[in-house]
This record gives structure tokens, C-alpha cells and sequence, in this order.
């Protein structure tokens, strides 16, 4: 996602918890038994099954080929991450916050802990893996500069001591001292201070390199969790919608 879907979806979870925090100062017991509050409801499960229907078609080779046909996987996940925001928002909405029933209270926790697990997955942890590709291909030119500033080095070193040495009496070599004039050791400074300054830039984007790689450990880590309390809420759900089909429904 680009980054005006990225606010858009920021923007619904802030919704999400400002919607919860609304128990605070609202409850209507009777909203969610009436017909507006059964049609928010219904809409609010619609739109909560659409990612489950979205990780079926990920896992399943057969059926993603099929889909994918006709839906762009990157389509279906704008659904998905939309779809798994609004829904909650809008079961938020049918609850009225009447949160009086184990059911119910369990149902707005996992609701709230799925999307929050969903938006740090999909957006915190991608912003810091966001340029390891640049990254990495930045290493390898820094790497190749440092090769060409070592053999500079070495070569200016070199032309220092030979020049020194070429200017010395032969009938003195046996005692010689060399001594680097002023303009070559600025000249070898430069060259040394060139070095270490890649070596430092090297070190800085490889640690970064190092945190990404430590941020796709934990995503693989959020992902499995992600999933398992996913699973968990549609349980809990379909649990919700027997019951309520079940025992009747008090706007008929």
C-alpha cells in the first residue's frame, strides 16, 4: 500500500479504539436486538469473513490460481486489511456497548487484539524491512569502494616512501630514517580518513541490515500468532451467531 492507504487505514484503527473507548460514555441496551442494529451486525460478519476467505485462497495453491485469474492477490489484500478494519468498527457499532455478556466481551477483545496484531504485522514491521533490497545492494558498491580506498592507500604509501627514499644518498642508505614530508602525510591522512569512513558507513547500513533480519524473525513470529487468534475470533463469532439465531432473534 502507498502511503495515502497507509493514513486511511491508520486513521480507521485510531476509529476502532476511539469507538471502544465510547462505553465510557454510551450504552444501549436495546440497539443491538433491533433491526438497524441486526443489519449492522450482519454487515459488521460479512465483512469480518472476507479475510478469512482471503487467507483460504493464500494457503490453497489450486484456488489461488483459479482467483487470481480474475483478482489480483495484491487486490485481494486491499480487501482484506479494509475489510478487516471495517468490520470491526461496525460490530463495534452494533454492540452499542453493551458489553454484558462473556461472549460479547470476548468477541470486541480478540476484534481489537486481531486488527492491532494485523496493523503492527503489515505496516510497523514492513517499515522497517521497507529498503533492505537498497540496502543490501549499497553494502556491496561500499565494499567495492573500500577495496579501490585500501589499494589508493597503499599506493600512496608506496609513491611516499620510494620518493623519500629515491631523494636520499646512497651513501646513507644503511642509516636512513624516512621522513614523510608535510603534503604526503596530509595526503596519506586524507586516504586513511577515506577508509575509515566507509568502514564506518559499512558497519552502520550491515547493523540496519541486522535489525531487519531480526524484524522477519519476529514476523514470522506475529504471522503464527496473527493466524491463531484469528481463528480463535471466528470461532467465537460463528458462536455469537448461533446463539443469537438460536435463541431468536427480538426485532422479529
Amino acid at each position: 500500500m502507498n502511503s495515502q492507504e497507509r493514513t486511511i487505514v491508520s486513521s480507521l484503527v485510531v476509529l476502532m479504539i476511539l469507538l471502544w473507548l465510547g462505553f465510557v460514555w454510551h450504552r444501549d441496551p436495546a440497539f443491538p436486538g433491533s433491526f438497524i442494529g441486526f443489519g449492522v451486525g450482519l454487515s459488521a460478519s460479512v465483512l469480518m469473513l472476507i479475510p478469512l476467505v482471503y487467507m483460504i485462497i493464500k494457503r490453497n495453491k489450486s484456488l489461488k490460481k483459479v482467483v487470481t485469474k480474475h483478482i489480483a492477490m495484491s487486490t485481494l489484500l486491499r480487501l482484506h486489511i479494509y475489510a478487516g478494519v471495517l468490520g470491526p468498527i461496525l460490530a463495534l457499532i452494533h454492540s452499542a456497548h453493551r458489553f454484558d455478556s462473556a461472549t460479547g466481551v470476548s468477541l470486541v477483545i480478540f476484534m481489537m487484539v486481531v486488527v492491532i496484531s494485523g496493523f503492527v504485522g503489515r505496516y510497523v514491521l514492513g517499515l522497517i524491512s521497507s529498503n533492505v533490497k537498497e540496502k543490501k545492494r549499497q553494502v556491496n558498491e561500499l565494499h567495492l569502494a573500500l577495496s579501490n580506498a585500501k589499494q589508493a592507500l597503499k599506493n600512496a604509501v608506496c609513491d611516499v616512501r620510494y620518493s623519500t627514499f629515491a631523494q636520499t644518498s646512497a651513501r646513507h642508505i644503511p642509516y636512513i630514517t624516512l621522513n614523510v614530508p608535510t603534503s604526503a602525510q596530509s595526503k596519506l591522512f586524507k586516504q586513511e580518513s577515506q577508509v575509515l569512513s566507509i568502514i564506518d558507513t559499512i558497519s552502520d547500513v550491515e547493523y540496519s541490515i541486522l535489525i531487519h533480519d531480526t524484524a522477519k524473525m519476529w514476523f514470522s513470529r506475529w504471522l503464527k500468532f496473527h493466524i491463531v487468534i484469528s481463528m480463535t475470533l471466528y470461532v467465537v463469532l460463528f458462536f455469537h451467531i448461533f446463539s443469537e439465531v438460536y435463541f431468536g432473534l427480538r426485532w422479529l
